[in-house]
């Protein structure tokens, strides 16, 4: 309990054609698409077999066994399980035609091993360990003598100031991520507030943003970062992201969300709330954190300030494996994509100065992909599923007898949060009433303890979830956790239904025609 309390932190179904189908792969860059099967990333991180239902099982309502699932059929057609996915099918080296020289991995360590973490004074201090080209600086497009932050503390030399890298050192930079991309054996993502600025707000000081939050946040649409890296995502390029936020925009973006750990709590899961300071991290958010953190070989950074945070050792301990000359557990260390300087710039294998929706359009490039023009991830209208799990919400062994269970998220219907939940440990006084073991006042009001039971409110397309009431107080499910359930790519849901019905039960709801498709905004396609 104690090591995972909060040092310092900053501050969440069925589907129709994937929205990248048309996705364009340069030949010779990422290679050939190929299906993927149903392995999975569960919360923990490391892949395992899930069980899914077919589609034919989820039509008529029979068992998935009879309906093709001994066959490989997949689930369902997802946009977060697209046609283009390289994830089930990488070759060691590189996604692309041949696999990368070994010589070209055993550069890139030699470089990093040789190469000590920098001072603010080295000239590659603003570039990076590993990069190799022109040494220009960055251009200064806003300036500033304030720290990034007033509430982190910071060295002398940091201040908020912005930069920008010129365009043929940027090129380079690009090139030379794209290489340890394809290099790379695992890379996690780790980013912050910065990502999502432009439609959610910040509490960092910015001459892009204002400080503060923008209206509407729970119905905020991705930004183009979030786009291209839910793209990586779906084509093997991220294995693992480590989310400060909590606003949904990467599902929302496409990627899935069996491989994202929401640190730090989520808008939209109701059983890990946003964690206050005085909080826990989610009992199974901070294993899988500190094994990413220790297993990484590539870590990419955007938009945080590595100003102390308990999870920032995911970004410094790849940082510095890098610099072991081992050939087995040395790695390609850390990548850091922001505006302003960090502390930890030193250390990194690469740094690149710029918008990060800029950096990332560049980098698409060099990797040879080119991203659709429409990228808005479609849901169909229905709300309900034949999903893989007990009636406790854990997910169904590979090769059980057991039925699988219908996930009923229509308006009205009951439900409750299952166990397991962070409710207690994120500590909004709002949710202080669920799973209490005493009645607690909220707002002044006394609420009685509860275990965890509600209804749903509706389904709101705007924000892409379903609007739930736990034990009268509010809260939200992200549409994609549906999806995540008919593919079994979670251990455990968040909410089941207060009932569970299983498949062939006479109370089971007829089973429904394919539905039609509406997108984030409920616009019918």
């Amino acid at each position: 309990g104690e090591r995972r309390r909060l040092v310092a932190r900053e501050s969440a179904c069925v589907l129709a054609m994937p929205c990248n189908a048309g996705v364009a792969v340069a030949e010779g860059s990422l290679g050939r698409a190929e299906s993927r099967d149903a392995q999975v990333v569960p919360h923990h991180g490391r892949p395992t077999r899930g069980r899914s239902v077919s589609a034919a099982a989820q039509r008529d309502g029979q068992d998935a066994d009879a309906a093709g699932r001994s066959s490989g059929e997949r689930a369902w057609q997802s946009p977060v399980l697209a046609e283009v996915s390289l994830a089930g099918g990488r070759r060691q080296g590189g996604w692309a035609g041949e696999p990368l020289p070994d010589s070209a991995r055993a550069t890139v360590r030699e470089r990093l091993a040789s190469r000590i973490f920098m001072s603010h004074d080295n000239e590659l201090f603003m570039h990076g360990r590993a990069y190799a080209g022109v040494l220009r600086a960055p251009r200064v497009t806003w300036k500033s003598d304030k720290p990034p932050r007033k509430d982190h503390g910071a060295p002398p030399w940091l201040t908020a100031t912005e930069f920008e890298d010129i365009p043929e050192v940027l090129d380079a930079k690009c090139e030379q991520l794209a290489e340890l991309l394809r290099l790379s054996r695992k890379t996690v993502l780790y980013t912050g507030a910065g990502i999502s600025a432009a439609v959610i707000g910040q509490a960092a000081l910015s001459g892009q943003n204002k400080v503060g939050w923008k209206p509407e946040t729970t119905s905020a649409k991705p930004t183009m970062t979030h786009r291209i890296l839910g793209l990586l995502g779906q084509l093997g390029a991220i294995h693992s992201w480590v989310q400060q936020n909590h606003d949904g925009l990467p599902q929302k973006a496409g990627y899935p969300q069996e491989h994202i750990n929401e640190i730090h709590g989520s808008w939209f899961d109701p059983s890990n709330p946003v964690v206050k300071y005085s909080g826990t991290l989610h009992e199974r958010a901070f294993p899988w954190m500190e094994e990413d953190a220790e297993t990484a070989d590539l870590v990419l950074v955007l938009g945080t300030s590595l100003g102390g945070l308990n999870a920032d050792q995911v970004a410094t301990k790849a940082a510095e494996r890098s610099l072991n000359h081992h050939k087995k557990t040395g790695s390609l260390g850390t990548v850091c994509i922001n505006l302003q300087q960090t502390p930890e710039d030193g250390k990194m294998s690469l740094r690149l100065f710029g918008k990060s929706d800029n950096v990332l359009s560049l980098l698409l490039q060099k990797l040879g992909v080119a991203l659709p023009k429409t990228c808005e991830v479609r849901w169909p209208a229905e709300s309900r599923a034949l999903v893989p799990y007990d009636a406790d919400g854990r997910r169904l062994p590979e090769g059980s007898c057991d039925k699988n269970m219908w996930l009923d998220l229509t308006g009205r219907q009951k439900v409750r949060i299952t166990p397991g939940h962070n409710i207690q440990g994120a500590q909004q006084p709002q949710y202080m009433h669920i799973g209490a073991a005493k009645a607690t006042k909220v707002d002044g009001v006394l609420r009685q303890a509860g275990v965890g039971i509600g209804s749903v409110v509706k389904r709101d397309e705007s924000s892409c979830s379903f609007q739930l009431s736990i034990e009268g107080a509010s809260m939200r499910l992200g549409v994609w956790w549906l999806d995540a359930a008919v593919r079994g790519a979670v251990p455990v849901l968040p909410i089941v239904n207060e009932k569970p019905v299983f498949e062939g039960q006479a109370s089971a709801k007829s089973a429904t025609p394919r539905p039609r498709a509406t997108s984030c905004a409920g616009r019918m396609r």
